[in-house]
This record gives structure tokens, C-alpha cells and sequence, in this order.
């Protein structure tokens, strides 16, 4: 009996190994090669922002004066870093409406990021004066004053931001700024 025993455990040793060895073989044959690309395929979304702002320029030149297409534009310059760029757009959108506030604040943080906070805090305020009641740009207005060391004269500008709604994102986001300044104070 002892001897069956050995004979077993050692043909199921051996169709295991052989199972293993099998099973080993086809994933090589199956697998995909290691280095399929000589470059770096594009990330889908950049090709999404390509084709995206191939279609707003063609047709802005058929329409190169509208507004919502350019500030289209502008946003996606603005969404994918290229703020220099969509400081371009924006300034060709003030210069059909230079009271635009939903522009002027686009422009004023597309400026900060640009390392000219000032002019964006100039550009800004400009906004609040436009429309006292726009909770965006005194946001912005108090973002760009704190991110620039100016966080005394950040203040009003958040707590204006937070006094039209504090329950909406963008109070919500001033009350978080100002409580940052607020414990570093």
C-alpha cells in the first residue's frame, strides 16, 4: 500500500509540474511585447484638447467676433496651463466689451499665473467695480492678494466673497482661504 501511495504523490507531482510548465509556455507565446512604442503615445485627453480647440478656431474665423466661442477658447487655454495664451483671448474679448466681468476675473487669475499678480489684482478689482454683487471675482480678488504674500488685504476681499453666499462653492472656497490666512495670522 505504501509503495501505491509513493507511485500517486509522485505522478501528481509530475502532472503538476508539467501543468506549471504548460501553463508558463502560453503566457509567453500570449503576452505582448515589452516595448511596443518608440515614443510616448499622447495622453487621450490631449488629443481631446487638440481637436477641441482646432474646432473653436475654425469657427471663430467665420465668426472671430464672438464672445462665447472665444471665451470657450480662452477657458481651454486656461484649463490646460497655456495662460499666456488665454490672456491673448481674453484681452481680444475685452476688447469688444471691456466690462466683462466674467472675462476680467478669467484674465486677473491668468495673469497671476503668469508671475504679473499685480496687474491681475488691478484687473480684478476692476471686476468688483463692474459688479459689486460678481462672488467669483472677490474671490479670486482675495486668492490672488493671499497667494501674494498680501493676505491683510485679502481679507475683505474674501469676506465680501462669503457675505453674498456662503453656502455655494465658491464661499465655501473663500471661507477655506480666509480660515488658512486666519491661523497663519
Amino acid at each position: 500500500m505504501p509503495d501505491l501511495v509513493k507511485k500517486i504523490t509522485v505522478g501528481v507531482a509530475i502532472f503538476l509540474i508539467v501543468f506549471v510548465v504548460l501553463i508558463s509556455l502560453k503566457e509567453k507565446k500570449t503576452a505582448p511585447p515589452q516595448e511596443q512604442y518608440t515614443t510616448p503615445p499622447v495622453p487621450y485627453s490631449l488629443l481631446n484638447l487638440d481637436v477641441k480647440e482646432r474646432e473653436l478656431k475654425a469657427v471663430l474665423e467665420k465668426d472671430p467676433q464672438n464672445r462665447d466661442l472665444l471665451f470657450q477658447l480662452g477657458a481651454l487655454y486656461f484649463e490646460s496651463n497655456r495662460f499666456q495664451q488665454a490672456i491673448e483671448v481674453y484681452k481680444r474679448i475685452l476688447a469688444l466689451n471691456d466690462k466683462d466681468v466674467d472675462t476680467l476675473n478669467e484674465l486677473g487669475l491668468a495673469l497671476h499665473y503668469t508671475g504679473k499678480s499685480q496687474e491681475g489684482v488691478e484687473v480684478l478689482k476692476k471686476a468688483t467695480t463692474f459688479d459689486p454683487s460678481h462672488q467669483r471675482a472677490w474671490l479670486s480678488l482675495g486668492f490672488v492678494l493671499a497667494s501674494s504674500g498680501r493676505t491683510e488685504e485679502a481679507k475683505p476681499a474674501l469676506k465680501k466673497a462669503i457675505d453674498i453666499n456662503p453656502d455655494n462653492d465658491v464661499g465655501k472656497e473663500a471661507q477655506r482661504i480666509l480660515g488658512i490666512i486666519e491661523k497663519k495670522g
